[in-house]
């Protein structure tokens, strides 16, 4: 039930933001600047986008380090690939659990564990993004140092990765007193077979947020994203240059790669289309770029960039014999144990 309402709040919500994006948009031109687009570059701005994943299945090396147990890039890289493959196919994001899923079914390590090394990287992601937007408005044209728009996105940022670190921190920090605590009321609200079940989980939760607990563990992972998003920023970057969008340059490019960071958490369709081009439309209108351009490169950047990773979670799945609807269960049995 409660998937199903976040569905339909998805596909809402994804129709508002496309229909915001796409108004007073002249077809004629979009496709003008379509087929004006330097197709090499737009080329490179593929490959590069493609090759972050190879960067995100090194640095989950470093995330899933706390467990002890050493995992072979290659299965590190397929898990990825399903996983983004399965938030570009299916609503509600459950590419995060069937990533998760995917290593459990690929190595011996539980979901609990590699759940939290997701929890983690979700965090680090939002701390690199956050500071990347700094520069973006410091160093950005008066439109966009003056935006009440990015400074509320910025504070909203700050709220939430502050939150999150802050829990966490507490997770870490007393790990013996919050599943002490967890064992007591799971016991005293359930039967014991359930309260232990749940404890366990909870122990390998907390035992894959390891990575926060070692500095330098943290600074290696913090590095690696700060190279996951550098790399990524330069895609973008590629894909502004193929529609002849110069004017944002690279503190543009960052606090557009923020902007899309932000809003493709939104419950959304499958692929994310809507929140994506809603907001390439919002943090590049401050640089006074027509729409019309702003979508094309929305639409050919979006498509172009969707479709390889989304080809390799395809041929992954088949090559490892996992089925869709194996991979459908077992991404809602893990999203459940997350419940």
């Amino acid at each position: 039930m409660k998937q199903r309402v976040t569905i339909a709040i998805g596909i809402v919500l994804s129709i508002v933001l496309l229909f915001y994006a796409l108004r007073d948009v002249s077809v004629a031109e979009l496709f003008e600047h379509l087929g004006d687009s330097n197709p090499w570059l737009l080329a490179a701005a593929t490959i590069v986008a493609t090759l972050t994943f190879t960067l995100r299945a090194i640095r989950w090396r470093v995330l899933l380090s706390p467990t002890g147990k050493e995992f072979a890039f290659g299965s590190r890289y397929a898990a990825v690939c399903i996983g983004f493959m399965m938030n570009n196919v299916l609503p509600a994001r459950v590419g995060e659990f069937a990533r998760a899923y995917s290593l459990s079914r690929i190595e011996p390590v539980g979901v609990s564990a590699v759940l939290a090394s997701l929890v983690v990287e979700r965090l680090l992601d939002s701390t690199v993004l956050l500071a990347f937007l700094v520069p973006a408005i410091l160093l950005g044209a008066g439109s966009v140092s003056e935006s009440e728009t990015v400074r509320q996105l910025f504070t909203v940022l700050v709220v939430i990765v502050s939150a999150g670190m802050v829990t966490l921190g507490i997770l870490v920090r007393f790990p013996n007193r919050f599943l002490r605590f967890a064992e007591h009321w799971t016991h005293k609200l359930g039967p014991d077979r359930i309260a232990d079940k749940i404890v366990g989980i909870l122990e390998s939760f907390v035992a894959g947020l390891g990575a926060l607990r070692h500095a330098h563990t943290f600074a290696r992972a913090l590095l690696w994203s700060v190279a996951v998003w550098g790399w990524n920023g330069l895609s973008f970057y590629l894909g502004l240059l193929a529609f002849d969008i110069r004017g944002p340059g690279i503190p543009g490019t960052l606090l557009l790669q923020t902007v899309i960071g932000a809003a493709v958490a939104l419950p959304s369709t499958p692929g994310f289309f809507g929140p994506f081009e809603f907001a390439a439309r919002l943090s590049l209108e401050l640089y006074s770029i027509e729409p019309s351009r702003i979508i094309s490169f929305a639409a050919g950047y979006h498509i172009l960039t969707f479709i390889p990773v989304t080809l390799l979670g395809i041929w992954y799945m088949r090559r490892l014999g996992i089925t869709r609807d194996e991979l459908g269960k077992g991404a809602k049995a893990s999203e459940s144990e997350t419940a």
